[in-house]
């Protein structure tokens, strides 16, 4: 099964190789079809946010603000058009001040554009979905700083279907800069209204090879640039005058996390900018925890926990032995949940209106787990708190089968 999940990912991020996916620059939206318009006009009514996804568990009310970024240093890999650079939409989540009043965010604005991804059902609960953070929000008053996490969504994933684990950091205390790279997923929507989607295999610049691992590579070192340049853009906006001016923890550095080849970028930009205190990667194994991007014997200073679904020595047993490598120290867990899958990282499972109270309770426990290893473990090596996740690594009940595997000197002196 975990292959078959593997491939699929491989094949959905080098593109549709029937050439139906979205062009590179479609019409705005001022030229969209006037039934498309009036569609777009009869927004069904807002669904109660509890009613789908779990709730935050921190002591923050949050925030969603969203940026259109564009790096003109860098050209875009994932295509062949000369010129074209690197852009992307970045989503941050943060605590916002609890007397604001506004409306809840749309979950996924852009949703129009992926209608062919679900079912009609499916689609008119996304649409009418909405975030429990409100667009636009102000920070609490006063000066205090918060650390900050970047997220990188898995393949063919959109970043806000991530929300009830970026939500519920951002309501510990965290800023999280979820990133929604172009070319990822068949839509993502700028603010001009030009929407950059998969490609079709003509117009991509990676090998035909579906499986090339040179393709996979490459592509993972492009997001991890993408992490890179958000932290710049971030930087930017403490030293500016906006809403996060010296707002944002950055000195300390900056927490990586992702799912899937997500969580591949996220082990491997840990390698490439010293500014990433350390990773978390959820299920990706592709390359093993990691790529090995500076060589076969570099692991990184930088701490990693590696969260997996289950054991995967069936898969790729080559996998575990990278671990040693990272001279920080890395923390494997495996979840060991029945019913818990690779994509229940993501909101998918809680898009299914008919999910049966039973199985929706067990999503909802291993959602819990997944949050609490994410939030101790970046409170923990790069907040300095290791109290809470000593006592998550060593706890044992039939409730949480989680199990916990320190490799290398992760509890080193001082931890």
């Amino acid at each position: 099964m975990r292959s078959y999940i593997i491939c699929v990912l491989l094949l959905a991020f080098l593109g549709s190789a029937d050439g139906t996916g979205v062009a590179r620059a479609t019409q705005s939206a001022n030229h969209r079809p006037q039934a498309a318009q009036l569609e777009a006009s009869r927004a069904p009514q807002a669904l109660s946010v509890a009613e789908v996804l779990p709730a935050p568990t921190g002591p923050y009310q949050t925030g969603r603000m969203s940026f259109h970024w564009k790096d003109n240093e860098r050209e875009e890999l994932e295509t062949k058009a000369p010129g074209d650079k690197r852009e992307l939409m970045a989503h941050l989540f943060y605590p916002r001040d609890a007397t604001a009043t506004g409306e809840r965010a749309v979950y996924l604005p852009d949703a129009d554009a992926l209608r062919r991804e679900w079912s009609d059902t499916q689609f008119t609960r996304i649409r009418a979905m909405r975030s429990f953070s409100c667009g636009n929000a102000p920070l609490p008053s006063g000066t205090a700083r918060y650390p900050v996490v970047i997220f990188s969504p898995g393949s063919g994933s959109k970043v806000l279907t991530y929300q009830a684990l970026i939500e519920d950091l951002a309501s510990h205390g965290w800023v999280v800069a979820a990133i929604d790279p172009p070319f990822n997923t068949l839509a993502v929507r700028f603010p001009d209204g030009r929407v950059l989607g998969n490609l079709p295999l003509a117009e991509q610049a990676w090998p035909d090879d579906q499986l090339n691992s040179y393709a996979y590579k490459q592509r993972i070192t492009h997001w991890s640039r993408d992490v890179s340049f958000v932290i710049d853009q971030l930087s930017a906006l403490d030293n500016g005058s906006g809403p996060f001016a010296r707002r944002l923890d950055l000195k300390r550095g900056v927490g990586a996390l992702g799912h899937s080849f997500g969580g591949t970028t996220a082990g491997t930009v840990r390698l490439l900018d010293t500014r990433v205190r350390s990773s978390i990667n959820l299920d990706g194994v592709g390359g093993g925890a990691y790529i090995l991007a500076k060589g076969p014997n570099v692991g990184g200073a930088q701490p990693l926990l590696w969260v997996l679904v289950e054991p995967i020595d069936h898969f790729n047993p080559q996998a575990y032995r990278t671990l040693p490598l990272v001279t920080g120290g890395a923390l494997r867990v495996f979840l060991n949940r029945p019913g818990f899958r690779h994509e229940d990282f993501s909101d998918e499972p809680f898009w299914n209106g008919s999910m049966t109270p039973d199985k929706r309770t067990a999503k909802l426990e291993g959602v819990s787990e997944v949050r609490e290893w994410v939030r101790t473990f970046f409170d923990a090596t790069v907040r300095g708190d290791w109290a809470g996740l000593k006592r998550l690594s060593s706890r044992t009940s039939a409730a949480t089968p989680n199990t916990a595997t320190a490799v290398g000197p992760f509890w080193s002196s001082g931890r």
